[in-house]
């Protein structure tokens, strides 16, 4: 089971505007889990996608364009190293992101992991088929902290 930490719910409309703006749709099971999550952070987070040791869901992209982390503006930032058809949804800790990959179904994107310090060619990792299936992916490994008991 997933424990979303430091959620920020938001109106169903930011996330239609980020669909605009973006131009694609958002799948059912993203936009349920960004109504009361948004920007949140998920216990237990590490995944792994294919061709690549563990990665880290640090959490996810808000909605909000008042956010450091809003969606929009980090797909802005990296498009021009991102292959078509691919938008950044969560970020690790590292400076990479988990991405929505519309490349071959636009109405139903594949999950994959881009690694900014690989080359061009090959820094996109296939992690699974849907939203839902990463969820059910995250595990807890051993530098897991429950990011509630540290003074922030």
């Amino acid at each position: 089971m997933i424990r979303w930490r430091r959620t920020k719910p938001i109106d169903i409309s930011y996330i239609r505007k980020t669909e605009v703006l973006l131009d694609i749709q958002f799948p059912e099971d993203y936009v349920e889990c960004v109504l009361e999550n948004n920007g949140g952070i998920p216990i237990p987070k590490a995944f792994d996608p294919e061709g690549r040791n563990t990665a880290v869901f640090q959490r996810l992209l808000s909605h909000d364009p008042n956010s450091p982390t809003y969606i929009v503006s980090d797909y802005k930032a990296i498009r021009d190293r991102l292959p078509e058809g691919v938008y950044p949804f969560a970020e690790d800790p590292f400076g990479n992101f988990i991405c929505f990959d519309y490349r071959q179904d636009k109405k139903n994107p594949s999950i994959v992991f881009w690694d900014h310090e690989k080359p061009d060619h090959k820094n996109i990792f296939p992690v699974c088929s849907s939203f839902t299936d990463l969820l059910n992916k995250l595990y807890e490994y051993e530098d897991d902290i429950d990011i509630d008991a540290l003074d922030w």
